[in-house]
C-alpha cells in the first residue's frame, strides 16, 4: 500500500510539474507572437504612437490568435492568467468578438491577484454593456471579497441605465454597508434622476450613518439647485451625515444656481494644445482647419453646429481618444442628449489601448453623460 501511495505522489507531482511546464511554455509562445505581431492593448500604451489609425488584422494573425485561444482555454494557464493571455483576449474582442467574450468569461474568476483584476477592469471597460452586466454579476458572487471588488468598481465606473435595477435590487438585499455605500455610488455616477426617489428612501430610512452621509452627497450630485430645500429638511443621524449634509447645502448654495443647477463648468487643456497641437494628425488637422487650436478660440469656446460636432465626435472616436482634451469645452456648450451613444462609444475606445490620458478622458466623457441625463426630460430605465 505505501508503495501505491508514493507512486501516486510521484506521478501527482510529475503531473504538477508537466501542467506547469505547460503553461509557461504556452505563455512564452503567446509573447513570440506578439513580438511579431503587436497586441493592441498595448499599442498606444507609451504615447509614441497615437491612435488614429483603424485597427487591421492579417488573416495569418487572427488565425494564429483563434489557435492560441484554443490551447489556453485547454491549460492550466486559464486558472493563472498573464498579462499576455489578457492582450490575446484584448485582440479577439476586436477582431472576433464572440470568442473574445468566451475568452474573458473563462479569466472572469474570483482572484486577490491585483494585476488580474486591473486587467479585467480594463476589459470590462472595453467590452461596454457587457463588461458592466459582467460586473454586476460578479457583484451577486457569494464571494463576500469578489463581490465588494465589483461594488467598488460600480461605484465609479458605473454608466449604463440598464444596470440600475439590479443595482436597487441587490441593494435592498445586502446588509453589508460597504457594498450599500458604493451601489449609493454606481447610481450617482449612472445619474439617471429617477434615481433621486431610490437615494430619498434611503436617506429617510437607513439606519447607518456612513450610508445616509453617502445617500446624502449623490443627492446633492443629482438633484443640484433643486434639492436645496429637501436637504434643508433631512434629518441626520450621526456626525457624519451632519457635516455632508452642511457641506452639500454649502455646495449648492455657493456653486450652483437655478441657470446652473450642477455647477458644471468644462474648460479645454490648453497645456494639451501647446503639446500636440503641431502632430500631423487626423483629429489634429480637422482641429487646426477649423480654427479650434487658436489660443483665442480655445480659451472662448463656442458651440459648435450640428453637422461639425458630429464630424468632430466621430473622428475622436477614431483617434481612440485623442485630442478630447483640446475641444472638451466646446463639446460640452454642443452635445445634446441624443449623443449619449457616441459618448458611450467614446468612452468605450478610450481603453482601445489605455496610457496616461485614459483616466481624464474617461472623467471627461463622464461629466458629459451625466450632464446630459440630469438636465434631460427623457430619462427611462433602458
Amino acid at each position: 500500500m505505501k508503495k501505491i501511495f508514493a507512486f501516486l505522489l510521484i506521478i501527482t507531482a510529475t503531473n504538477t510539474f508537466a501542467q506547469s511546464i505547460t503553461s509557461d511554455s504556452l505563455d512564452k509562445k503567446i509573447i513570440a507572437h506578439f513580438d511579431e505581431f503587436k497586441p493592441e492593448l498595448y499599442r498606444f500604451s507609451g504615447l509614441s504612437f497615437y491612435g488614429e489609425s483603424k485597427a487591421t488584422f492579417e488573416k495569418e494573425q487572427i488565425i494564429k490568435e483563434l489557435q492560441l485561444y484554443n490551447e489556453v482555454k485547454k491549460a492550466i494557464l486559464i486558472n493563472k492568467p498573464t498579462n499576455s493571455v489578457f492582450a490575446l483576449c484584448h485582440n479577439l474582442l476586436i477582431h472576433s468578438p464572440e470568442k473574445g467574450k468566451e475568452l474573458l468569461a473563462l479569466l472572469n474568476k474570483p482572484t486577490e491577484n491585483n494585476e488580474t483584476i486591473a486587467n479585467l477592469f480594463t476589459e470590462l471597460i472595453f467590452t461596454a454593456e457587457y463588461g458592466e452586466q459582467m460586473a454586476l454579476d460578479n457583484l451577486k458572487s457569494n464571494n463576500i471579497g469578489w463581490s465588494k471588488i465589483w461594488a467598488g468598481y460600480l461605484s465609479s465606473l458605473a454608466i449604463y441605465e440598464s444596470s440600475i435595477p439590479i443595482i436597487e435590487k441587490i441593494f435592498q438585499q445586502t446588509n453589508d454597508t460597504e457594498i450599500q455605500q458604493d451601489l449609493i455610488g454606481a447610481l450617482m455616477y449612472i445619474s439617471n434622476p429617477k434615481s433621486i426617489e431610490f437615494i430619498k428612501q434611503i436617506i429617510e430610512s437607513t439606519k447607518y450613518d456612513e450610508v445616509q452621509t453617502k445617500a446624502i452627497y449623490a443627492l446633492a450630485e443629482l438633484s443640484g439647485n433643486d434639492g436645496i430645500k429637501y436637504l434643508e429638511s433631512i434629518k441626520t443621524i450621526g456626525k457624519k451625515s451632519k457635516v455632508e449634509k452642511k457641506s452639500s447645502l454649502d455646495w449648492l448654495k455657493n456653486d450652483t444656481s437655478p441657470q446652473n443647477k450642477y455647477g458644471t463648468l468644462v474648460t479645454n487643456d490648453i497645456g494639451f494644445i501647446e503639446r500636440f497641437g503641431d502632430i500631423k494628425s487626423p483629429v489634429i488637422i480637422w482641429l487646426e482647419n477649423e480654427g479650434l487650436l487658436e489660443l483665442k478660440n480655445a480659451q472662448n469656446p463656442k458651440s459648435l453646429i450640428k453637422n461639425k460636432k458630429d464630424q468632430l465626435l466621430d473622428i475622436i472616436i477614431e483617434s481612440k481618444g485623442f485630442g478630447l482634451e483640446a475641444v472638451k469645452a466646446q463639446l460640452f456648450l454642443s452635445i445634446e442628449y441624443t449623443d449619449i451613444d457616441k459618448l458611450l462609444k467614446m468612452r468605450q475606445i478610450c481603453y482601445y489601448s489605455p496610457n496616461n490620458f485614459t483616466k481624464s478622458r474617461m472623467n471627461t466623457i463622464g461629466i458629459f453623460i451625466r450632464y446630459l441625463r440630469k438636465t434631460s426630460n427623457i430619462n427611462e430605465f433602458k
